[in-house]
């Protein structure tokens, strides 16, 4: 099979191209510049980069025409307001239903809490609220893949992912006092666990479904490594650097701001709402075997905060 991963540097994508590497199948990308590092890297893995972006219906067109069975995707939210998101998405459903593509695999998240918890905390926010305008977004972008009329079509949910305690990008914005003062500022509530897995690894639920497009047609693939409470990760995130991590007990006032000025501890908190799902953990059940939360952040502190 010919699979066009977009995406393919991203986390999910870039765990796509790694599962697939050493498969029979021929790998495509699509880059804004095929000759950056990022793209000579996919290269090395065996995959053929074409110039080109999401806006860009022709380059799409493109890099379908080689006769593409498959094709991953995943999408950047538009945090900002704006529709770019929305617009991205149904370009590339259109130029893969114009090319005859058999199978569309869509990179999405796992809704938190149960069914029942995420539809009773969803429906009673503000229409204004950010979590609604994002999930908003998100259930439009999952219903585009369920009617795009493909032949075959999958969504991939990941859960959080624990890259976000650990690369500089996402500390940064997240919890920047973890490099600095070892605390774990966490809106979560702390005696409910939350489902983590390695981003890079829903690219093995996305092999699984170019492996076998009939079996996982119309699967929605919620997943995750380890259901941990806050308090749970900061062991593991001492254990992994060496340091005395603590969890910071909010007072009050500072809670109270931050659940007005921060859109993910405003996520968080609101997630935290709306219960714990134990059946997300069913990665067996596809053939995946996920890394534990441990072992991620073993083999991966180098160069990060934990190895500083």
């Amino acid at each position: 099979m010919k699979v066009l991963i977009l995406g393919a540097t991203g986390r999910m994508g870039g765990g796509m191209v790694k599962a697939l590497k050493d498969s029979p199948h021929q790998l495509y990308a699509l880059s804004r510049d095929p000759t950056s590092a990022k793209a000579e890297a996919l290269k090395s893995n065996g995959a053929t980069v074409f110039k080109g972006d999401f806006d860009n219906r022709d380059s799409l067109d493109r890099a379908l025409s080689v006769g593409i069975d498959s094709v991953f995707f995943t999408i950047v939210p538009d945090l900002q307001g704006g529709d770019s998101d929305l617009r991205q998405t149904k370009n590339i459903i259109d130029a893969v239903k114009a090319a005859g593509v058999k199978q569309l695999i869509y990179g999405s998240l796992a809704y938190p809490g149960t069914e029942e918890g995420f539809k009773t905390i969803y429906e009673s926010l503000e229409p204004t609220n950010w979590v609604k305008l994002y999930f908003n977004r998100k259930l439009e972008l999952d219903q585009l893949v369920r009617d795009s009329g493909v032949q075959y079509w999958t969504i991939i949910r990941p859960p959080s992912f624990i890259q976000n305690h650990v690369l500089p990008e996402t500390v940064a914005f997240i919890y920047p006092d973890l490099p600095t003062k070892y605390q774990l500022k966490s809106t979560f509530d702390h005696s409910i666990p939350q489902w983590y897995a390695d981003g890079s690894e829903a690219g093995k639920f996305a092999a699984a479904a170019v492996s076998d497009p009939e079996g996982l047609h119309t699967k929605e693939v919620k997943f995750g490594a380890e259901a941990l409470t806050a308090q749970e990760v900061v062991e593991k995130l001492s254990q992994a650097s060496g340091k005395p991590i603590t969890l910071y007990q909010w007072p009050e006032k500072e809670l109270k701001e931050a659940l007005v000025t921060h859109p993910f501890h405003i996520t968080c908190e609101i997630i935290s709402r709306m219960g714990f799902d134990p059946e997300i953990g069913n990665a067996e059940k596809y053939g995946v075997k996920l890394t534990p939360i441990s072992e991620w952040l073993e083999n991966n502190k180098t160069g990060t905060w934990l190895s500083s």
